[in-house]
């Protein structure tokens, strides 16, 4: 948990170099939108621009992301948010705590809230409702389509369509709360088969953040091997896992699907 951070970890997490730029990102209070979870903390980190921070504490050992260039490795914006927890932890908003403020709201202005967010974001209102009478699971395909609908003959910055489908990846814990293992699943599948293919047609003007792809397969993977009705969309799984794993790129961007594998030969 976060609160076992000290300096001395800190310190040791990069070199003096990247340190010393971290310690001056969070002097010039640069660390904004912070945020605990259960498992570390979170943060919007402005710099050259906006990057996102989050990290990870396992057995007192850290782990972190950017979405800067440097992607899993140690940067400056994750020392400054470090930084941060370690000299004000109160700034950081916790799920606990926003969960009991969100629970005093009273339940109109939480529509009214949602509504506006909606408005703003539009890519949200799929979270709450589809059109009357849709094959869902044909929404969502068409869903993940429009977010990866480009000309051929542009070159796509990652950037620019990791928040949307990080929306759908939302979409997806949601249905498997309501039990539509197979429409979660799809929506993983649809966007790894998505990246995987544009990175095989070498459409992408930088690569995506480290370990973005391989979580992306894991939490694919995690929801097939997990479902309850397994057994009944086997050939589907088997379909999907066989057109991802067909990617040229799908070894060397960390895509195994190895237990899957081995469930599906049972």
């Amino acid at each position: 948990m976060p609160h076992r951070i000290t300096p001395l970890d800190v310190q040791s997490f990069a070199t003096k170099e990247i340190y010393l730029k971290g310690e001056r990102i969070f002097e010039n209070n640069l660390v904004k939108n912070r945020f605990q979870t259960n498992f570390g903390l979170k943060a919007t980190v402005r710099d050259k621009k906006n990057f996102h921070v989050e990290m990870i504490v396992d057995n007192e050992q850290l782990f972190g992301r950017c979405t800067c260039h440097v992607g899993n490795s140690p940067c400056e914006h994750q020392v400054a948010t470090l930084l941060s927890w370690l000299n004000e932890p109160s700034s950081f908003v916790s799920y606990q705590t926003l969960r009991k403020a969100i629970k005093l709201k009273d339940k109109n202005a939480l529509v009214d809230i949602l509504i506006n967010l909606c408005e703003a974001f539009p890519d949200l209102s799929r979270l709450f409702s589809h059109a009357p009478g849709a094959d869902e699971l044909q929404q969502i395909r068409e869903d993940v389509a429009d977010i990866f609908d480009f000309p051929h003959t542009e070159k796509i910055d990652p950037q620019e369509i990791v928040a949307s489908f990080q929306i759908l990846f939302i979409r997806a814990k949601i249905l498997r709360g309501e039990g539509k293992w197979d429409h979660a699943r799809s929506i993983y599948f649809e966007v790894l088969h998505r990246i995987l293919a544009l990175i095989d047609s070498r459409q992408l003007s930088a690569p995506f953040p480290d370990g973005l792809i391989t979580d992306i397969a894991d939490d694919y993977e995690e929801l097939a091997t997990s479902a309850p009705n397994f057994e009944e969309h086997r050939q589907t799984i088997a379909n999907e896992v066989e057109e991802l794993l067909h990617h040229d790129s799908a070894e060397n961007e960390g895509v195994y699907l190895d237990q899957l594998k081995e469930k599906l030969a049972e």
